[in-house]
């Protein structure tokens, strides 16, 4: 055939691919149906595929290749044995080497015999999409790379199960059984969605379940990133299409070359749910080539299974109209859910009778007595009229919450339609979804104020207050002329919170106070509870001795538990608050104790992977800053910035997390990780035109540069930061540790000026106050310099003073006298001036405490540390000699 061109090969390659995967009997099939729609193609596919199978006969790529592979060391990765192969690679049984964990792993490589531009570009993006997703029914990626060969190789979570199917075979599932499995299948595959990624081909044999009936989801290999443009595909679109994906779990519009939505992954989804509760195919039963399966998806309907709600949920699930279909996997979940409980599923036109029977259903033992009940009372004749009353009240009210709930998820599907295909922020899906909103419940004010209400909630995380205000006015008018009162009530607590977020504490205490007054006369503990957190994280942010914070909180969880709802998100959200509302009334361990109980419940619900569980992790670090627990939280500060790169390596790191991951690299010796991200927090606030943050990174970027002896390095730092501060000062509650006399001492120590860094330091602390009484925990710093220049200087007794205020101010409890790095340093510096004062006694005595403060608080290998175990041995040999 003579040597072929790149652009004929980039035609055939995929033709090739597919080619492979099929069986002797339906490659003869497939390749007539080309042959007739394009000769040349298909000439030239036989001339590959006869060398293909040439090599086969010759042993190329079959058993000898195992052999060479087996014991292949990949990044610190070595292959065992085979575990499957596929049209674009194989995959092993591997295990890590370098001692890091123990345990098995799957390693996908890419198949050298048939490697491409296509094919490498689709293995290098599965591992782009896995890197984005992490959910406890998705298996993992855990490393990825290319050999020294330039093979490209992924590392993966290792699933030692079995395909759904045969699971649910070899166990005797009930249907019921195999519809929660299912479920968690949709589970994984909305976490996917969540990260605008399509997985388009579901299916069997990618669903593994373990021993212990943990659905893992498999190969996002073919996954397709919302808003990315679809691959070049050959002329023959439509049946050359299936190259990448199975057509007997493919959509109709995957097969027919149309636009691929979140629905397509619900059609795959409604596949496998019908293969499992069936048995059999709902449209490729009898057919007998890929051609006949792709015919069979777009014509034939599939049977109905006599299983009543759920064949009209299977039935629109499978619809061929993608818009027919639940557009989200969540709305099909909720009707699964539903058909579980024996509730109405919203699938299936709603009646009385339907609703009614369901209802029997459900409660059989209750209506039964309720009918005995009712003949008694009507052949006394005497039936209340106001008992009627009542259960009309109760019956309109259930029906509400029912259609709301409804509303909701229609709600949800429908902002997941607003997607399309092209890249969109998260701004811009709430923006569209106001007009939706407006549109589709403009008839119907009670069901658009809630759902304005949860909008609301949704542009407060992207930190749009006043969009958020206008939402909540407009929920709160028609909350109002609906008559509504819980809503409206509900309505004006988010307002407070709204008001907080702005910095308008007394609009806030006002909105907040009012409302629960409200709530004293009428209780609704829904709302109260609502009401409570809001007033919580209010004090905690704005009140002067927090003193209302602790009990508004406790008094939220109390109604919660009592109301059985402990197991969703803003439960555990509310364990973040109780902690901070602990912190700020100085009982620091119970706050470390209920961070890690919101943790394990975050871990125990599925939920361990998203942002809440980052913000709880974050908020705990900070505790253990607070105590001096430095490694600790220098350890769990890294592991907050590694989960937020994971979720999103393009977005920015936020400035909390970043500085204080720093700020522990910094005291605990590792200058050069703290320059790194300073000069990141730096970055970012230049771009975003932010001066403070932009000072407070170039002033630890200036205080990194000095401990890593980069002097002139610092100089121009701090320059720069003497002009940010210039045009615009830094102001925050601890604004003495930015001050630019901080860095002046810190530079003149570095130099060796230590009469300039006593000078410096002293006259900060007497700027803020300190010399007038004021004791703060931000002093602790400008202290420890002030003391270690005034031993410098020949002032042991001014040192001895300042060490002692800040070992006072470090020592919150009696844990961190043994626990505290801060405590340890204190004394160390202590001990330093005891000597100086030549009390050599006092200073052994100081030593032995600030060592196992200092190993526990900053490790055996903070600097601190190293220094007080050569002084403790100096001041014995001294003491020995003498």
């Amino acid at each position: 055939m003579g040597v072929m061109d790149r652009d004929r090969w980039q035609r055939l390659e995929p033709l090739l691919d597919q080619a492979l995967d099929l069986s002797d009997e339906e490659r003869a099939s497939w390749l007539a149906t080309l042959r007739d729609r394009s000769p040349t193609l298909a000439g030239e596919l036989d001339v590959l595929l006869s060398g293909e199978e040439l090599a086969d006969r010759s042993g190329f790529l079959t058993a000898p290749l195992g052999e060479r592979l087996e014991g292949l060391q990949l990044g610190a990765y070595a292959l065992e044995r085979p575990l499957g192969q596929g049209g674009m690679g194989t995959v092993w049984l591997g295990r890590r080497t370098d001692g890091r964990f123990e345990g098995n792993v799957a390693v996908k490589l890419l198949n050298l015999a048939l490697i491409g531009p296509s094919g490498e570009a689709r293995f290098r993006r599965e591992g782009s999409v896995l890197a984005r997703l992490a959910h406890p029914n998705i298996a993992r990626l855990m490393d990825a790379g290319v050999s020294p060969s330039g093979q490209p190789y992924l590392v993966l979570e290792y699933v030692d199960g079995e395909p759904i199917d045969s699971y649910a075979a070899e166990h005797g599932l009930s249907t019921d059984e195999r519809i929660r499995l299912v479920l968690d299948v949709l589970a994984a595959v909305g976490h996917a969605h969540a990260n605008l990624i399509v997985h388009r081909d579901l299916k069997p044999s990618n669903v593994l379940v373990t021993r212990d009936g943990t659905v893992k989801l498999l190969d996002f290999g073919i996954a397709k990133l919302l808003g990315d443009e679809l691959e070049d595909v050959t002329s023959a679109a439509t049946i050359d299409n299936t190259r990448a994906l199975t057509p007997e779990f493919a959509a109709p519009e995957q097969v027919s070359g149309e636009p691929i939505t979140t629905a397509t992954d619900v059609y795959a989804a409604g596949v496998l749910l019908y293969v499992l509760v069936s048995g059999k195919h709902p449209t490729a039963q009898g057919c007998r080539t890929p051609v006949d399966v792709v015919r069979a998806v777009r014509d034939v309907n599939p049977a109905r299974l006599g299983l009543g709600d759920l064949d009209s949920i299977l039935a629109q699930a499978l619809n061929k109209d993608p818009t027919q279909r639940y557009q989200t996997v969540a709305a099909l979940a909720d009707d699964l859910r539903r058909y579980l409980q024996h509730e109405p599923v919203r699938a299936r036109r709603d009646s009385i009778p339907y609703r009614t029977r369901k209802f029997v259903r459900r409660h059989r033992g209750g209506v039964a007595l309720a009918a005995l009940m009712v003949a008694v009372v009507i052949g006394a004749s005497g039936f209340s009229m106001v008992q009627m009353r009542t259960a009309q009240r109760e019956r309109d009210a259930a029906l509400y919450q029912s259609r709301r709930a409804d509303a909701q998820v229609e709600f949800q599907s429908l902002l997941m339609s607003q997607i399309g295909d092209g890249p969109i922020t998260m701004g811009q899906i709430l923006d569209r979804s106001r007009g939706v909103l407006e549109r589709e419940y403009a008839g119907d004010p009670r069901f658009l104020a809630t759902l304005l209400d949860q909008l609301s909630s949704r542009y407060a995380d992207i930190g749009d207050s006043k969009i958020r205000g206008t939402l909540l006015a407009r929920a709160e008018s028609l909350a109002t002329s609906a008559h509504d009162r819980s809503q409206a009530l509900l309505v004006r607590c988010h307002t407070a919170d709204n008001l907080r977020s702005e910095g308008r504490y007394d609009d806030a205490y006002r909105a907040i106070d009012a409302s629960l007054t409200t709530l004293r006369a009428q209780p609704d503990p829904r709302v109260e509870v609502v009401c409570l957190q809001t007033l919580a994280d209010l004090e905690n942010e704005a009140g002067p001795k927090h003193e209302r914070a602790l009990p508004a909180i406790r008094r939220a969880l109390a109604i919660r538990d009592s109301l059985g709802e402990t197991r969703d998100a803003t439960y555990v959200g509310m364990f973040s608050t109780l902690a901070t509302s602990l912190d700020e009334a100085g009982k620091h361990r119970e706050a470390i104790a209920v961070f890690d109980r919101g943790l394990a419940m975050l871990d125990g619900s599925g939920r361990g992977e998203t942002n809440d569980r980052v913000v709880m992790l974050h908020d705990a670090a900070i505790e253990y800053v607070n105590l001096g627990e430095t490694t600790t939280a220098e350890r769990m500060l890294h592991e907050v910035l590694e989960r937020l790169v994971r979720s999103d390596s393009t977005a920015p790191l936020p400035n909390q997390p970043l500085i204080h991951y720093a700020h522990m690299a910094l005291y605990d010796g590792h200058a050069d990780s703290a320059a790194k991200y300073f000069a990141v927090l730096a970055r970012q606030g230049a771009h975003d035109h932010n001066s403070y943050w932009e000072g407070r990174g170039l002033f630890g970027l200036a205080e990194s540069q000095l401990r890593l002896g980069e002097r002139a390095a610092a100089r121009q730092t701090t320059a720069r930061f003497r002009q940010v501060v210039a045009l615009k000062p830094i102001q925050s509650s601890d604004d003495q540790v930015t001050d630019p006399r901080m860095l002046d001492a810190l530079g003149a120590a570095a130099s060796g000026d230590m009469p300039t860094a006593n000078a410096q330091s002293v006259a900060l602390l007497r700027a803020v106050g300190y010399f007038n009484g004021k004791r703060r925990r931000v002093f602790r710093a400008t202290l420890i310099l002030a003391a270690e220049s005034a031993i410098a200087i020949g002032r042991p007794n001014d040192a001895l003073r300042y060490a002692r205020d800040a070992r006072d101010i470090a020592t919150l409890d009696s844990l961190t006298e043994q626990r505290s790095a801060y405590v340890g340093e204190a004394r160390l510096v202590e001990a330093r001036a005891l000597l100086a004062l030549g009390d050599s006694a006092g200073a052994r005595a100081a030593l032995a405490r600030a060592i196992p403060a200092l190993r526990t608080g900053g490790g055996p290998e903070h600097p601190s540390t190293r220094e007080a175990e050569r002084l403790a041995t100096t001041v014995r040999f001294a003491s020995a000699v003498r």
